[in-house]
């Protein structure tokens, strides 16, 4: 069963020029994804490619110029503003790239217990000291928290809200990879009770560590979608050059450089 399924999705701006002169800015074209239920999906690709633009649409968070056309859809059901509405925070729970999306009026600990009954505060207090978060961290605003702690609360609220889907934005940057390594752990644990996430990602290796299944996302599309035994071996398996390109390019894979055919291949 699909959780969610995106088609024929594509991502646009209006932007102003000269005067009153309006143009369209095509971000994302023609893309189709789809998550299975219980499974972990990582979205990997390079800075400016459209990944968290992907996310926003999903979740109707596009700023005011931005609009999408194609089809979204959550257990088969148009994702539309009334479904977001009943399923946002509570059936999908989104893990943002930055920490804005913590009220800075609330200490951490308040802010994790919104959606909880008092009689599971108890779970809050568990989470956060699995996640390294001591006492201490319950009572710190958000402006107190450093760049990786406020990411572990991020991710520690996300599993306290009991959510089916979370959607992961960069959950890992700045953090040690023990730290690192605690958060794969976690979305696997999610994954063991039938929980569901799609992970935006920079760092492959956090990617190939916890996915079912990797999407390469290049210049607005999704040229790929591979299990991620493909990536083994130098990505020999992979279809689409880029692809293969990305995974030899790592220091544990030599820094090897594409063959002149393969580099025709991808332009």
């Amino acid at each position: 069963m699909n959780i969610l399924e995106i088609k024929n999705l594509n991502i646009s701006f209006f932007q102003y020029q000269k005067g009153l002169q309006r143009r369209r800015l095509d971000v994302v074209r023609n893309l189709d994804l789809d998550l299975k239920q219980g499974e972990i999906m990582a979205i990997f690709g390079a800075s400016g490619s459209g990944k968290s633009l992907l996310v926003h649409a999903i979740l109707g968070l596009l700023p005011y110029n931005g609009f999408y056309e194609g089809g979204v859809y959550y257990k088969g059901e148009v994702l539309d503003e009334n479904l977001l509405e009943k399923v946002r925070g509570k059936e999908i729970f989104f893990i943002p790239q930055t920490i804005n999306s913590l009220n800075p009026l609330l200490k951490t600990a308040n802010q994790a217990r919104l959606t909880l009954k008092k009689t599971d505060y108890e779970k809050q207090e568990e989470v956060y000291r699995d996640f390294g978060l001591g006492k201490e961290v319950d009572k710190m605003y958000p402006f107190e928290l450093s760049g990786g702690m406020a990411r572990r609360v991020l991710v520690a609220d996300a599993i306290l809200s009991g959510a089916e889907l979370i959607i992961a934005d960069e959950p890992t940057p700045g953090m040690d990879k023990e730290a690192t390594d605690e958060i794969i752990t976690y979305f696997k644990d999610l994954k063991a009770v039938g929980k569901t996430s799609l992970i935006i990602s920079h760092d492959i290796n956090m990617a190939l560590a916890c996915a079912d299944r990797i999407g390469i996302f290049y210049d607005g599309r999704i040229i790929e979608v591979s299990p991620v035994e493909a990536f083994k071996n130098q990505g020999e398996n992979l279809k689409n050059p880029y692809s293969r390109m990305l995974i030899r390019a790592l220091p544990e894979n030599g820094l090897t450089l594409l063959t002149n055919k393969e580099v025709e291949d991808l332009c």
